[in-house]
């Protein structure tokens, strides 16, 4: 069962998620984002980073697997 959930990872994720982003950036948003959805405009503002910045390294942190877009431009950490 916890296989079929992916549940038995979920501590080692989560380890890893705090140790993975080598960028400053990536580490700050990471910082900010949760289980609950963030808009990008949030993010933003709560981050002091511009809003094209924000959404560029999203981008590729979604690629990296770190965060999740849960649609409406919101965000939340992966699990």
């Amino acid at each position: 069962m916890l296989d079929a959930l992916d549940i038995g990872l979920l501590p080692q994720r989560r380890a890893a998620r705090k140790t993975l982003p080598a960028d400053p950036t990536e580490r700050r948003l990471l910082d900010l984002l949760g289980d609950q959805p963030l808009h990008i405009d949030e993010i933003s503002a709560r981050s002091g980073l511009p809003v094209a910045q924000v959404s560029a390294t999203l981008a590729l942190m979604e690629l990296k697997g770190l965060v999740q877009s849960v649609g409406g431009m919101q965000y939340v950490a992966a699990r």
